[in-house]
Formats: C-alpha cells, sequence, structure tokens
C-alpha cells in the first residue's frame, strides 16, 4: 500500500518547525505501523533533520518572498521506505557539497552534508521551473 502526504507551507522561516515536525511525525507513524522496535527514534529524526535543513535553505535562497510563494513537501510511504520531496521555485543551485573544514567553520553551507549523511539516498533535479530534492530512507 502507498500513502501520499502532501504540505504547502509558506515559504517563511516562521514554518520550518511546523515542516521538520510534521516529517518526524510522519517518519513515527511508518515505524510504528510496521511494528519496528528498532531505529525508529533515529529513523525519526533522520527525517526532522533532513527536512528541517531542506526547507530552510528553501527559504533562505528564496528570492522573492512572497506571500504566495511555496515550499511544497510531499512524504510517500511505501512499504518500508519513507520518501520526500521538497519544491521550490528558487533559482537553479548545486547538489556538491564542500569538504568539512573544522579549521573554517562556516555557520552556513553544510545542510546537504547532513541531509546525505542522515538519509540514504538524496536526488535533485531542475523541471518546470522547479528545484526538486528527493530523499529517502528504509525502516
Amino acid at each position: 500500500m502507498k500513502s501520499v502526504i502532501t504540505l504547502a507551507l509558506p515559504c517563511d522561516i516562521r514554518f520550518t518547525r511546523l515542516a521538520s515536525q510534521m516529517a518526524a511525525n510522519t517518519a513515527s507513524l511508518l515505524a510504528s505501523t510496521c511494528n519496528a522496535d528498532t531505529g525508529n527514534w533515529e529513523f525519526s529524526h533522520a527525517f526532522e533533520l533532513a527536512i528541517s535543513e531542506a526547507f530552510s535553505n528553501a527559504v533562505f535562497y528564496s528570492t522573492e518572498k512572497t506571500a504566495s510563494q511555496k515550499v511544497t513537501i510531499t512524504f510517500t510511504l511505501e512499504q518500508h521506505r519513507l520518501m520526500a520531496t521538497i519544491r521550490d521555485t528558487n533559482e537553479p543551485f548545486s547538489i556538491e557539497t564542500p569538504e568539512p573544514s573544522i579549521e573554517n567553520y562556516p555557520e552556513r553551507g553544510y545542510g546537504l552534508m547532513l541531509i546525505r549523511t542522515v538519509m540514504d539516498t538524496v536526488s535533485y533535479i531542475r523541471e518546470n521551473g522547479e528545484n526538486i530534492i528527493t530523499m529517502s530512507k528504509q525502516l
């Protein structure tokens, strides 16, 4: 059985917590329906972190900041896997991640690295004027 949940939020940093909490709750729900005794906490928090980073990046790099601009998050639950797709209408960007530099610890620039660390798959495409980041994790 496949379930799809779509959430369209204003492109505003105030909605980051709602997006990340929705991700954690969706992941936790999947884990509990699959009777997963191990990894539930890690699974849920991986999604919470990944969605928080992706959503805040979409807001930070937004050029319009209009009330009508939205960031759309789609969660797809299938079998023992959860997939999330983040869509925004910002300028295209590079999916390449920098090498960590302990000496020059910047405040920004490691969101994609964190997402790649906690998720099983991460991909990016530009389609019809939208940035589309898709990430998934197997329970």
